[in-house]
């Protein structure tokens, strides 16, 4: 059957899928196509989150030629999920004062670096990403 995935910012696709096709496979094709990762990919049907574990027969609703939502998550900070790591073993307090030091050891770095240097990290990553 035939699906559509609709993007709020206009993108979309269409995906040939059977009802055993989980829904973390779906994500799978919609990274692909839409260049969107997996991780900040919600689907969306009828008001109600698709959960990855399960299969499209799991969801009776859907059928050939129905629309599902791709809600696209913004990326969290370095800062972000720093900080909620280092909670999980120091105070507060102590997390702040890593943080900060950490931030200031960081763009101290990265001020340092070459445009030959962020050349080289950009082709790397770009290099990664046709993989």
């Amino acid at each position: 059957m035939k699906i559509f995935i609709k993007v709020l910012r206009g993108d979309g696709c269409v995906m040939d899928v059977e009802k055993t096709t989980r829904i973390i496979d779906v994500k799978k094709q919609i990274e692909a196509d839409l260049k969107v990762p997996v991780a900040q990919q919600t689907l969306v049907l009828l008001g109600k989150t698709l959960l990855d574990d399960k299969r499209i027969g799991f969801y009776p609703k859907i059928k050939d030629g129905t629309k599902l939502h791709l809600v696209i998550k913004k990326p969290e900070s370095l800062n972000t999920i720093l900080t909620r790591f280092l909670r999980n073993y120091y105070t507060e307090e102590q997390t702040k004062v890593v943080m900060d030091q950490f931030m200031k050891d960081f763009q101290a770095k990265v001020y340092s670096l070459s445009l030959d240097d962020l050349e080289r990290i950009a082709t790397s990553y770009l290099n990664d990403e046709n993989i």
